[in-house]
């Protein structure tokens, strides 16, 4: 475990739009996260410090939750390394203890705000992929700008994505999913990639969007769930062939 220790000060990086609503706090635990978590701090060691540097394909996670994608991937792609953010440190530790507990190595967890450390911490063109699952819905108009889907993070990701890398997104509530088909549809680097979002979907749990606890509990209510999919379009500005 790196970084500072958990005072309150900490939290300041991860609550910069305001607390955590959509997190209930676990009950302190005693799980071993062996060396599978980090904690960012004030100052967050950079993409390149914590992803092996070895050429495998590298993706970010933000918002991982408990884990369930990230276990699940880490086992479906063993090719690919796996950055997961999440701004809650407990559900950080419980997630990175059970990568711990089934020996996967091509994973991290990171306690960190996940949009600000694409900004500040995340080299150009470095990433084949954002996962986005279920992320906080801030319901209230007021809040609305705290969401992670504001206009401002299409060239956030723009920059962290390499050409025809991928954000995947999944959402129960059909507000926020529009607002997603409205920030993502308006950016001139992205494109919708419907056959992708299929393809992923058809290629089972750990290739993109399943499982999260999120999502079983969802389906379970009966919710419907959107999936998306957007291509990152090539940086010289050739059109897209489809």
């Amino acid at each position: 475990m790196d970084g500072d220790e958990l005072p309150e000060p900490y939290n300041a990086r991860m609550h910069l739009g305001g607390k955590l609503s959509f997190r209930a706090r676990l009950k302190d635990t005693d799980e071993d996260p062996g060396d599978r978590l980090v904690l960012g701090g004030k100052n967050p060691p950079s993409l390149l410090e914590l992803c092996p540097d070895d050429g495998r394909p590298i993706e970010i996670e933000i918002g991982s939750g408990k884990g369930a994608f990230l276990v699940a991937s880490t086992e479906a792609r063993p090719e690919t390394f796996v950055l997961g953010i999440e701004a809650a440190a407990g559900y950080a530790q419980h997630a990175a203890a059970k990568l711990h507990a089934a020996g996967r190595t091509n994973a991290l967890l990171l306690v960190d705000n996940g949009k600000l450390y694409l900004e500040d911490r995340v080299p150009e063109a470095s990433l084949t992929a954002v996962h986005v699952y279920f992320p906080d819905p801030w319901p209230k108009r007021r809040h609305s700008g705290r969401r992670f889907f504001t206009d401002e993070v299409t060239a956030v990701l723009a920059r962290a994505i390499v050409d025809d890398g991928h954000v995947f997104v999944a959402t129960d509530n059909a507000g926020y999913g529009g607002q997603v088909a409205r920030v993502m549809g308006a950016a001139l680097d992205f494109a919708f990639d419907e056959a992708e979002r299929d393809r992923r979907i058809a290629s089972g749990p750990g290739h993109a969007f399943s499982p999260t606890n999120f999502e079983r509990k969802y389906i379970e209510e009966g919710r419907i769930i959107r999936r998306y999919a957007f291509r990152r379009l090539p940086r010289n500005g050739a059109p897209d062939p489809r």
